[in-house]
């Protein structure tokens, strides 16, 4: 792969027609967790590429002294910079899907923008059935709109997939902006009644009201079903922590706790990160690499250090492989423990701002 970093224009158009799609997401397939040098080199292609597609990047590889050596130095991109940046790399190409950040405050939100969802459809359907997530084997449920009602969701888009490629039944019960709570407890209770595993996914959000809101004994679904949530522990009129969040799932659905799932992933990436438990490490899939960034400093932390997430996302061919965000975790040896956003923390540790990366 490293002999690619020198012909970018004809590899950046393979990365533009489906064949070349599909061999860069065969190289991705025969990487392991292990392959440092596997990933740097499609790392260090791949941010070659798009520093010449992509204009801000390319003013913060010139901050830093160009394209780096290893993969560890490639400067993320804030993750606000595509609230206010075009961030696509295909020359002349116009973007088949755009996913948008949710959130009612939001003037301007963010937009990733893809040449075709078939990279996102292939990683996120494999990420997850590699971490282990049974999506594959019990009748789904999502707490989610479909993916024809909301079109510009990335996470609509990624259980969309896991609906089309599962052989078992499968439904969203957000319908209109409103959860059908009624009759999902009623296919739950269904399900129970028949034995039937099921998959309850979606985000935190949506999974509070079936807690506040249960009357009588606790609904236990059968054996070998499971939970998903995708983060957000902040509920209508409260908020819960993480830990009673998940005993609270356990108590109202009979599932324990530690086989409880959840989802980290983000509209500006391609890839998603999983964990088990209250306390599990979030891993990422070969793919992907996370880095856990002194906001002081932007240097590495160490194991049990708190700091603000980067990832380096070799699915993310049309944008940016690497964004900074402003979630914070802490350094663990083979993955992190997810604490949540900290907007409050901006990363220090680079020469560029946001701002200066727009419009420089």
């Amino acid at each position: 792969m490293a002999k690619e970093k020198s012909g970018f224009p004809s590899f950046r158009q393979e990365l533009d027609r489906p064949e070349g799609r599909a061999r860069w997401a065969e190289w991705l397939w025969s990487l392991s967790a292990e392959d440092e040098s596997g990933f740097e080199g499609l790392a260090l292609a791949l941010c070659q590429i798009q520093s010449h597609g992509v204009a801000p990047l390319r003013r913060l590889l010139q901050a830093e002294g160009g394209v780096p050596a290893g993969w560890r130095k490639i400067p993320p991109v804030p993750q606000e910079l595509f609230k206010q940046s075009r961030l696509f790399v295909p020359e002349g190409q116009t973007p088949r899907r755009i996913f948008e950040t949710s959130g009612t405050t939001a003037k301007h939100p963010g937009r990733h923008f893809l040449l075709d969802v078939d990279l996102y459809r292939a990683v996120s359907t494999e990420g997850a059935r590699r971490a282990g997530v049974p999506w594959e084997t019990v009748d789904l449920h999502f707490l989610v709109p479909s993916p024809q009602e909301a079109p510009h969701s990335s996470l609509s888009a990624m259980f969309g997939f896991w609906s089309e490629q599962s052989t078992h039944f499968s439904h969203f019960w957000i319908q209109e902006g409103r959860l059908d709570q009624q009759g999902l407890l009623a296919a739950l209770s269904e399900a129970v009644r028949a034995g039937r595993p099921v998959g309850l996914c979606g985000t935190a959000f949506a999974l509070i009201p079936l807690i506040d809101h249960h009357e009588g004994s606790p609904l236990r679904l059968p054996r070998e079903s499971f939970l998903l949530e995708t983060g957000g522990f902040k509920g209508r009129t409260r908020e819960l922590s993480k830990p009673d969040f998940y005993r609270a799932l356990e108590t109202r659905f009979g599932i324990p706790a530690e086989e409880i799932w959840s989802e980290y992933g983000m509209t500006e990436l391609s890839s998603q990160a999983y964990a088990q438990g209250p306390e599990g490490i979030h891993r990422t899939p070969p793919w992907a690499r996370v880095r856990i960034l002194n906001p002081l400093t932007g240097r590495d932390c160490l194991t049990g250090e708190k700091g603000l997430v980067a990832w380096v996302d070799l699915a993310n061919i049309d944008s940016v492989l690497a964004i900074q965000t402003q979630d914070e975790a802490i350094a663990a040896p083979d993955g992190f423990r997810l604490l949540g956003r900290r907007p409050t923390l901006p990363l220090r540790g680079c020469s560029l701002t946001a701002e200066d990366l727009r419009s420089s």
